[in-house]
């Protein structure tokens, strides 16, 4: 599922053109606040799962190929992440997973299909 929508350009103008009722922006243009998460390769964490890592302070242990298919830039609206929520349901493996937080399946490593 190589879809532009998912690409940070679009997904950053999605978020800008939502508007609430009176048709004013709903989200900043500079972000309030950004995160920076530490991931550390751990192969006994199952995919697709995270772990605290007890070595570092907010950072988490994840098996290397979620490290691989997790996404870098993940953008949040509102409360959480429903504004960009793209369910898909993978069909190597039939997980169904988010896939605004993925770059290919986190459990069987497959390309996402359109």
């Amino acid at each position: 599922m190589k879809d532009k929508n998912f690409d940070p350009n679009s997904l950053y103008e999605k978020l800008m053109s939502a508007t609430n009722a009176a048709e004013n922006p709903l989200f900043l243009e500079t972000p309030s606040e950004t995160h920076q998460v530490k991931l550390r390769p751990d192969k006994t964490v199952g995919r697709a799962r995270f772990k605290p890592d007890p070595l570092i302070p907010g950072g988490y242990l994840a098996h290397p190929i979620t490290i691989r298919a997790v996404r870098l830039d993940i953008f949040v609206g509102g409360e959480g992440f429903e504004d960009l929520e793209c369910l898909y349901k993978c069909l190597s493996c039939s997980e169904q997973i988010d896939v605004q937080f993925w770059k290919f399946c986190p459990y069987c490593e497959a390309p996402f299909k359109k």
